[in-house]
């Protein structure tokens, strides 16, 4: 579900700062087209690059804002992720000790040792 969630997210970012570019250039065409045809000026060009300046700077901060967020997110997941880890109650042991079998051969060469002493 993870996957799905982080895919559509992508899809509504790359469509919002596509519109937060393309808004403001267009609106500074209309306009600019709009005086030079009512006034007879030359302001176009000077309003299409406000428009391409505002809209860069819009996609700057939205993507600025979204990166924040993601931070703030995967902070919050891994403080989640340490919370259940310390909440949880530890695990209890079940299997008992077994003997070590280094001491068991140990113990019975000291036995043949002590039998083959005796005879």
């Amino acid at each position: 579900m993870k996957y799905k969630k982080s895919v559509y997210r992508s899809l509504a970012m790359v469509t919002q700062l596509g519109l937060c570019v393309l808004t403001p250039i267009l609106f500074c065409i209309f306009a600019g087209s709009y005086i030079d045809s009512h006034y007879g000026t030359k302001s176009l060009l000077v309003l299409l690059v406000l428009g391409v300046l505002g809209g860069g700077r819009g996609a700057y901060l939205m993507a600025k804002r979204l990166i924040e967020q993601d931070a703030k997110e995967a902070e919050r997941e891994r403080m989640d992720g340490i919370r259940k880890v310390l909440d949880s109650p530890l695990p209890s042991v079940s299997k008992p000790k077994t003997e070590s079998r280094i001491r068991t051969q140990g113990k019975n060469m000291d036995a043949t040792a002590d039998r083959e002493e005796r005879e």
